[in-house]
């Protein structure tokens, strides 16, 4: 194996903590269990549209690592820009790729949302809703690339979009 290649493949590995990982107290462990977006994205790609949608509502999205480590996803800007341009480029085409799938499993928790919201149950939308919002909100942290943040950003205001369309109850809902 080349040399460069040696480096590479290390690179890779020393700096895939970035957007998942939280700073850990001392003697916790590094990563406090299977990235949270795992279960929901593996539902998503093989087609099962309600398992994923149910497993997006039921997910903490303030727990970490959201992504896999090694994942393009996990990276914050400075890991990823510190990439050999070669690496960058094909990275570049594998994140949005899963951004694209990020964004088409938003848009169904959505429509599941106002699905239910049609149909009078605005308590399981308020979830949808909610979920949504706090996907983009986990998303949006410093610690992921610009481009990420983007995304969550743009889930962020689909769930406060739909959210403020229900009608407001005197009891608060929550997950």
């Amino acid at each position: 194996m080349k040399t460069s290649t040696i480096i590479a493949v290390l690179t890779v590995s020393l700096l895939s903590a970035g957007c998942h990982q939280k700073t850990n107290s001392p003697g916790s462990s590094p990563a406090a269990g299977p990235p949270v977006v795992q279960p929901v994205m593996a539902a998503w790609q093989q087609g099962d549209r309600s398992t994923a949608i149910s497993s997006f509502v039921q997910a903490d999205w303030r727990s970490r690592p959201l992504f896999e480590t090694g994942s393009t996803l996990s990276l914050n800007e400075e890991q990823f820009m510190a990439l050999p341009e070669a690496e960058r480029k094909a990275r570049s085409e594998e994140m949005l790729s899963q951004l694209r799938l990020l964004k088409q499993l938003g848009s169904a928790v959505a429509q599941a949302g106002r699905d239910a919201a049609s149909k009078g149950d605005t308590v399981q939308a308020r979830k949808y809703f909610t979920s949504l919002k706090e996907f983009g909100t986990a998303l949006n942290s410093p610690d992921c690339m610009r481009i990420v943040q983007l995304v969550g950003q743009a889930i962020q205001k689909m769930g406060d979009t739909e959210l403020t369309k229900l009608p407001q109850n005197t009891a608060t809902q929550t997950r």
